[in-house]
C-alpha cells in the first residue's frame, strides 16, 4: 500500500508538471529528480532523515515561491510530509522566506525565523 501512495504521488506531481506544460525544471526543481531522487524523503509516513545529494541536485535551485504556487496543488500536498519538505529544503540550503505559507502550518513557519 505504501509504495502505492508513492507511485500515486509521483504519478500526481508529474501529471501537474504536464498540464502546467513545463519543462524538465520547473520554478528550479528537477521534477523527475525530485520524483525518482526525494519521495522517499518527502512522502507522508517517511521518517524525517539528511537527504541524498542527488535529491539536493534536484531540488538545490528552487524558487520556493514559485513551487509553492505551481507545483505544490492540494493533490500533491495530501501525499507530502510537510515537515519533512521544509527538513529537506532547509537541509539542501534552500531558505524558506517569511510569510511563505505553501501549505506549511504556521508552527512550522515560526520554527524556520529562529
Amino acid at each position: 500500500m505504501a509504495k502505492t501512495g508513492v507511485v500515486l504521488g509521483a504519478a500526481l506531481l508529474l501529471l501537474a508538471i504536464t498540464t502546467l506544460g513545463a519543462d524538465a525544471r520547473t520554478c528550479g526543481v528537477d521534477v523527475q529528480g525530485v520524483v525518482d531522487e526525494c519521495m522517499d524523503y518527502l512522502k507522508k509516513g517517511s521518517r524525517q532523515r539528511d537527504p541524498s545529494p542527488q535529491c539536493c541536485t534536484a531540488i538545490g535551485g528552487a524558487d520556493i515561491n514559485c513551487a509553492c504556487k505551481k507545483l505544490l496543488t492540494p493533490a500533491v500536498q495530501s501525499l507530502l510530509d510537510m515537515n519533512n519538505l521544509v527538513y529537506v529544503g532547509r537541509k539542501c540550503g534552500i531558505s524558506i522566506p517569511k510569510g511563505t505559507k505553501c501549505g506549511i502550518s504556521s508552527s512550522i513557519i515560526e520554527g524556520l525565523r529562529r
